[in-house]
């Protein structure tokens, strides 16, 4: 099969996956308006800024409607969700971003990152009153794209939850590789009681199609 109609075969079974990408994000998406509505009367200063974050992330975010983008556009949505939420959580929410040059025009589906961020966010950081810091890494590795998402929360005692082992996005996000890649892809979620969870993708490292992308900072902390 040669590689543009296995892109249209992937692309298509993709987008069957029922609300793949809703579900990605929808609580996410009530939770800031909640957050919005609560700040307008108490810090209205902060409910302006948390609105533009908002705004700016869903800018991004409705651009992505291809079954495949590049990472940096990846990676530019993951940095507008930081920026939301930083606007929520102030100094308690530290991040930052490693990826490597040459991993930046591989192909990932959109909003496969996301959620594990928002994991290590909402699961890890927030649960700790004095916050915590998420890391997220890419590197390129004998033709594999090695992306990580981790954070210094409290972790979970093993084994982990069932809610753990297949919730908060991570069977979407399973469903989503296989669907693309089979048994080459691979998500990994590994509990370090007291020092946090680390999410490891693994899927196969090819050019994403050729069109214009937003490339973030490949390192640094988020603004």
């Amino acid at each position: 099969m040669g590689s543009s109609v296995r892109a249209r075969v992937t692309a298509r079974r993709v987008r069957q996956l029922p609300g793949w990408q809703a579900d990605a994000h929808v609580h996410w998406l009530a939770n800031t308006l909640s957050t919005v509505g609560a700040l307008l009367r108490r810090r209205p200063d902060a409910a302006e800024d948390l609105l533009a974050q908002f705004v700016s992330y869903l800018r991004d975010l409705l651009r992505e409607r291809r079954a495949l983008v590049p990472l940096a556009d990846e990676m530019s949505v993951v940095r507008a969700l930081v920026g939301v939420e930083r606007a929520r959580m102030g100094g308690r929410l530290r991040f930052d971003m490693r990826c490597s040059p040459d991993t930046l025009e591989i192909a990932v589906p959109p909003l496969i990152v996301h959620p594990l961020v928002e994991n290590a966010i909402r699961h890890g950081v927030a649960r700790r009153l004095r916050g915590g810091r998420v890391r997220v890494s890419a590197r390129l590795t004998a033709g594999v794209l090695h992306l990580a998402v981790s954070d210094d929360g409290p972790g979970f005692l093993r084994p982990l939850p069932a809610q753990a082992a297949t919730g908060w996005g991570v069977s979407g996000t399973r469903q989503r590789l296989a669907a693309l890649w089979g048994s080459q892809a691979r998500l990994r979620v590994l509990a370090r009681p007291g020092r946090g969870t680390l999410a490891a993708l693994s899927i196969p490292a090819t050019p994403a199609p050729r069109t214009a992308t937003r490339a973030p900072r490949t390192s640094g902390a988020a603004p």
